[in-house]
């Protein structure tokens, strides 16, 4: 082959040369110190990010170690809150049940009728099983004064009206026999035209009183909602106490007098406290009563 004047590098030559590049490099990283500083780049970068990491994780660990102690902290300033307001809660409804309580004793208060008689104002406590639930049981009894066949009343929304009268006396207790009773019979009229007959009681609570022998002539003046009170002529209740007001009437077809409903004034069923009325008429009619 013709040989054109240039020569390609050998491999040797490549080999020389690379060789000595390599050779220079290391004497300059020698002769600059390169080599006393690989330790502290080793250090600086490698643990150095070592010691970052686990700084972090360090950091870390401290932050959730104190969350969880402000956690718990929180926690338990949660669970005192909630007991006080419970506590709060509590007094609440024992200030609103105070107040109701206020108000029906100063409504007993304002009992204004039979100024100069003796009233003692007694708790109603049960019920008594042995008259099929029909009577009161109150706590009050020979020992406060309570006699048999005392008139009881009571005062609810304004109103003073008939609950009944006392049955039995014990020591400290008595039994009350409510209007509503079908045993129980009381001398009444009407307020407006002061026509006398005879109220009683159907048995059940919630339903009405009978006024009987009011003569059908009252029938042109008989209005709904005309008050009906005690007469007084049993000697058993005070005139005037107030048992009800008419209801519904109507003409028995074969009698002269009317039968006429009569609502009682009080709800029995939200009675309370109720005042044994000293009936001096009463005592001395029924002497065969305890006195």
């Amino acid at each position: 082959m013709k040989n054109n004047g240039f020569h390609r590098p050998s491999r040797t030559v490549h080999r020389k040369a690379a060789l000595f590049i390599l050779l220079s490099l290391s004497i300059l990283f020698v002769s600059t110190s390169t080599v006393f500083r690989v330790p502290d780049l080793f250090h600086g970068y490698v643990i150095g990010n070592i010691q970052k990491a686990f700084a972090a994780v360090g950091s870390f660990v401290s932050r959730t170690v104190g969350a969880v102690s402000e956690l718990r902290n929180i926690k338990k300033d949660y669970e005192a809150l909630l007991a006080k307001m419970q506590e709060y809660e509590l007094k609440e409804r024992e200030f609103t049940s105070l107040i109701e309580e206020n108000k029906r004793l100063k409504d007993l208060l304002g009992l204004t009728s039979f100024p100069d008689a003796k009233k003692i104002a007694a708790h109603i406590i049960a019920r008594d099983p042995g008259n099929t639930y029909s009577s009161f049981v109150i706590d009050k009894g020979y020992n406060e004064g309570i006699r048999k066949y005392m008139p009881v009343i009571a005062f609810q929304d304004g109103v003073e009206g008939l609950v009944g009268k006392i049955i039995d006396v014990k020591a400290s207790t008595s039994t009350l026999q409510p209007l509503y009773d079908q045993r129980f019979f009381a001398a009444a009229r009407l307020a407006k035209t002061r026509a006398e007959g005879l109220a009683n009681g159907r048995g059940f609570r919630d339903a009405p009183m009978t006024l009987l022998y009011i003569p059908k002539t009252e029938m042109d003046t008989l209005k709904q909602g005309d008050i009906v009170v005690t007469s007084g002529l049993d000697q058993v209740f005070p005139q005037d106490i107030i048992i009800g007001r008419v209801g519904s009437y109507q003409l028995n077809e074969f009698s002269s007098s009317l039968v006429i409903e009569v609502q009682p004034a009080i709800d029995l069923s939200r009675v309370e406290y109720v005042f044994a009325i000293e009936n001096q008429g009463a005592l001395t009619s029924y002497a065969g009563g305890k006195q």
